[in-house]
């Protein structure tokens, strides 16, 4: 391919020491949001990276470099996800590391970006495959195997996980992975290819292919170009999917050999592995009952051995498994907390099951020596209505709660854990999406940190009757040029 050549063609000078990023397993960097974010090292300089496999170049920000960039060895014409391609500088880069393995990548595309980011490639990652864990956030790096291993290995999945093998076939120019996906609005369908990524945290669709099926896009203001979808469903197959979701609509996507694109809003319901020489997709889930005809008689803890920590006002729900192939409504919650470099707590909040009316998972802080601590203020995790495997991510306490809620913000720093106190059917008014939120116990005041979506962060689920607001900055059609 033209962009192959010229890359190899724009380097000189010795090739550091490569070393294999396989088997390693490294934490996302924390994000409300699903995002293939990792920490590394540019030269001396922290820096985020950006694992991005649907990109044929690896790219580094102009942010990266004191004052101006290093001259460029040369130029590279390479393809663009939304069609045409595009010119871009190579500069030599200052020695990566990523994790503890220092990467082979002499020279990078040069973006635009003032943060400080770089974001690696299929010219890096073409070797591997990744596998994300959501609730950890982690993801681990494997040596690429055969689409018939994958298939050996769904097959023969247990009785605790249901496991799916989607075939990627390989956009014929950009040779990036590409997915068959089936989005519905009401009685309208687009069917055909998408492209699997990896660097947005949103799905998007195009918009004029879309129209021409019968999807409605939501309204803006201000006579602005269509922004986003509210989609029924987004499926992979019959029930491999999400429902609802709100997607961007892409009005500048020509591509000829793809419909959007497929991001972690989808795939990171599931633990994924990506794997796109290998050309496959597993996704892997507790497998769930059908739900129950009856709720119990009142909402108790998930530690209660003989109730589930939900509320009792629903008709019914499914019960998920458990590592050991034992189904409980206890094991459709799942909690992961972890201590940031900073010193700081973050916490994952997963729900397996479906979830009709939306839920809030509460927690319990937990002090130094393992004791409950009396904060005065109740804290917890909201989710939307929606279908299962949604996670969300948030420090607690975030930074801006101190100005905010004071009180509650120096209670909650005092903690060293949280664990699981209370599920409870239905939103949290304040917190319409996936959420942290925090309630002052004396003045009932809620105060929430949210998921960003198309609509913004917190947006709520419209009616496709309703008009949006206009669209914020994370809505830009620019690609890559978001590395955050």
């Amino acid at each position: 391919m033209v962009w192959g050549g010229c890359h190899r063609g724009t380097t000189s000078g010795p090739a550091p020491q490569a070393q294999s990023l396989s088997g390693m397993t490294l934490p996302l960097l924390a994000s409300p949001a699903l995002r293939l974010t990792v920490a590394g090292r540019l030269g001396g300089k922290a820096i985020p990276v950006v694992l991005d496999v649907a990109r044929p170049l690896s790219l580094v920000a102009a942010g990266c470099f004191e004052g101006a960039a290093p001259s460029p060895e040369g130029t590279v014409r390479a393809p663009e996800l939304a069609g045409g391609f595009r010119s871009w500088a190579m500069v030599p880069l200052p020695p990566l590391t990523v994790g503890a393995s220092a990467v082979s990548l002499r020279a990078a595309a040069l973006s635009g970006e003032q943060p400080c980011a770089v974001t690696l490639g299929a010219d890096v990652l073409e070797p591997y495959a990744l596998t994300v864990e959501p609730l950890r956030r982690e993801v681990t790096f494997t040596a690429s195997r055969s689409r018939e291993a994958y298939l050996a290995e769904v097959a023969s999945s247990d009785a605790a996980r249901e496991a799916h093998a989607v075939e990627l076939s390989r956009e014929p120019v950009g040779d990036w992975p590409l997915l068959p996906v089936r989005v519905r609005q009401g009685e309208a369908e687009l069917t055909g290819p998408f492209v699997l990524a990896t660097r947005e945290p949103f799905s998007r669709v195009a918009l004029g292919p879309a129209e021409a099926q019968g999807l409605q896009p939501l309204e803006t203001a201000a006579n602005l170009p269509p922004r986003t979808f509210v989609l029924d469903a987004v499926d992979l197959s019959e029930g491999l999917g999400v429902r609802p979701l709100v997607v961007e609509a892409a009005s500048r996507w020509q591509s000829p050999s793809s419909l959007g694109r497929l991001g972690p809003d989808v795939w990171g319901r599931f633990t994924a592995t990506l794997d796109a020489t290998g050309g496959v997709l597993v996704l892997r889930r507790p497998r769930v009952t059908p739900p129950t005809p009856q709720a119990p008689d009142a909402a108790t803890g998930p530690d209660t051995a003989e109730s589930s920590p939900r509320n009792a006002s629903a008709p019914g729900w499914q019960r998920c498994s458990d590592a050991h192939g034992v189904f409980s409504e206890e094991a459709c919650y799942g909690l992961h907390v972890r201590r940031e470099p900073d010193g700081g707590v973050s916490v994952v909040g997963a729900v397996y099951r479906d979830l009709p009316e939306g839920g809030r998972l509460h927690l319990e802080p937990v002090g130094a020596e393992g004791q409950r601590l009396e904060s005065g203020c109740g804290v917890g995790l909201s989710f939307p209505a929606t279908s299962r495997g949604l996670t969300t991510q948030h420090r607690l306490p975030w930074p801006t709660l101190a100005r905010t809620l004071p009180a509650c913000h120096e209670a909650l720093a005092q903690a060293r854990d949280f664990r699981l106190a209370l599920f409870e059917e239905g939103p949290q008014p304040e917190c319409p999406s996936a959420c942290a939120f925090v309630t002052e116990n004396a003045t009932r005041r809620t105060v929430c940190e949210c998921q960003p979506t198309p609509l913004g962060e917190g947006g709520v689920l419209p009616s496709r009757k309703g008009a949006s607001r206009e669209p914020p900055r994370e809505e830009r059609e620019l690609e890559p040029e978001d590395p955050k």
